[in-house]
């Protein structure tokens, strides 16, 4: 990779990025921060995949593995092993912390991103949850929930390792039972169990002062060895509303927007794997709350009707964990004149 090139290619710039990181990290090399910086600073394209890998922490450790240096973010084999995704998680603390030094407050506090006529563009990322389901009530089971960091949704039960399935973190995880909710009118067939959670983003918009925000959300899905006819996906979905009640016949058609989470990769049989999804919305004016939903899909398959599927739709054993949320403010702030 020349390191030079001057029109880099997104994936180029990535690596370009990682690598200069494990450079002040490890080594505190100056003029890798100083490049490093002037990268943040001047070229628009390294700002959006610095935030993105630095909100979502499996991908950028996923990036790292990938260029073989895994072995400077985990810690040294001990006797007894810590499961894989903890370990992960808190190998990513120190790269944090040395990322704040970089350039300051990058992702947790105001830092300059790059200037523009009259200003300069600051950005702000505040982590909102992260969710594992180790501490609190096990989420309700009445739809869609009716007021802020309460989670609610379809018929799902809070559990252990089950099934030859280990909670990602800690020791408890959310097992989707069926894709209905207590009360809710089975004549129209779903295939989606839904777990949801209000986020209030009111103080972010009247901190923007009528610049960007952009919410972020991903989290992990899993399953147990279930029949090769049968197709499942995972999805995470963003609702920007600008207020609560809403139920789950109108959060879709009445929202003010909302976002899906990429590309839905089929959730395989093999209970060890855990799969990622993330998703973004930039909230539009007006926006006052965020829906997070997090949802198993039961996905009929080309021979297969979808009037032939159980109604309600059962899951056998799917799970979902680690649910994590951030938000993005990103503004412009008047230059200062001597």
């Amino acid at each position: 990779m020349n390191l030079e090139d001057p029109s880099p290619s997104p994936r180029t710039l990535e690596h370009r990025l990682l690598r200069l990181l494990q450079a002040v990290r490890d080594t505190q090399d100056t003029s890798a921060r100083a490049e490093l910086n002037m990268l943040l600073r001047d070229n628009p394209e390294a700002r959006p995949i610095m935030a993105r890998l630095m909100v979502d922490e499996e991908a950028l450790i996923s990036r790292l593995r990938e260029d073989g240096i895994v072995e400077l973010l985990e810690p040294a084999p001990t006797h007894k092993t810590a499961p894989r995704m903890r370990t992960r998680w808190l190998a990513w603390r120190p790269l944090t912390a040395m990322t704040a030094g970089v350039v300051f407050g990058l992702f947790g506090a105001s830092v300059l991103l790059g200037f523009g006529l009259g200003g300069r563009r600051t950005e702000k990322v505040t982590s909102l949850f992260v969710e594992s389901f180790e501490s609190g009530p096990a989420p309700l089971v009445t739809g869609v929930p009716q007021q802020p960091n309460q989670w609610s949704g379809d018929f799902s039960e809070l559990v252990g390792e089950q099934q030859g399935v280990k909670p990602a973190h800690g020791t408890k995880m959310i097992r989707m039972l069926r894709a209905d909710f207590e009360g809710k009118s089975v004549t129209k067939l779903s295939t989606y169990g839904d777990l949801m959670k209000i986020v209030d983003v009111r103080p972010f918009t009247r901190e923007s002062n009528g610049g960007e925000i952009v919410l972020s959300a991903s989290a992990l899905f899993n399953a147990a060895n279930f029949p090769e006819a049968e197709r499942y996906v995972g999805m995470v979905t963003l609702y920007a509303v600008d207020e609560m009640g809403y139920t789950e016949k109108n959060l879709l058609k009445e929202s003010l927007a909302h976002s899906c989470s990429g590309p839905r990769p089929t959730l395989d049989r093999n209970p060890a794997t855990w799969e990622s999804l993330t998703a973004r919305l930039q909230l539009p004016a007006g926006t006052q709350f965020v829906v997070v939903k997090v949802s198993v899909c039961r996905i009929p398959k080309s021979n297969e009707s979808p009037t032939s599927l159980p109604n309600p739709v059962r899951f056998a054993a799917h799970f979902v964990d680690d649910v994590r949320a951030s938000i993005h403010v990103r503004k412009v702030v008047s230059a200062q004149r001597d």
